[in-house]
């Protein structure tokens, strides 16, 4: 059986994504802030990479550091996590990702929730 990362692509496709992700993350008002200081060429490689390694079974191993400790200090709310799946929802859909991957995205992402919102 096909990995999400073979369906969904391979790395281009997934870049592309993953691109398309931050492009309206940080065109929204409501959570841009998160992004002001970052640099954004570095946390959208390391993404791709995350994505194609882990949550989409690609052909890298994962190497950095875990959810929580990337995330610690973020003060990420729950309505802000919100606003991620739908624009990462959004993006899937721009390119055409069916709806049976995209629930499983969405499952993956709702399973990490607890590591990365700020209690």
């Amino acid at each position: 059986m096909a990995t999400l990362y073979e369906k969904l692509g391979g790395e281009k496709a997934i870049a592309a994504v993953v691109n398309e992700f931050y492009d309206r993350m940080i065109k929204d008002e409501e959570v841009s802030h998160y992004f002001r200081y970052t640099d954004m060429e570095k946390l959208r490689k390391h993404q791709i990479s995350y994505f194609m390694s882990y949550a989409l079974g690609g052909p890298h191993k994962y190497e950095g550091a875990t959810l929580r400790e990337s995330h610690k200090g973020m003060n990420i709310t729950h309505e802000h996590y919100e606003i991620a799946i739908k624009h990462l929802n959004g993006a899937l859909r721009k390119y055409n990702v069916p709806l049976e991957d995209r629930v499983k995205v969405e499952a993956f992402l709702r399973s990490v929730k607890p590591h990365i919102i700020h209690k």
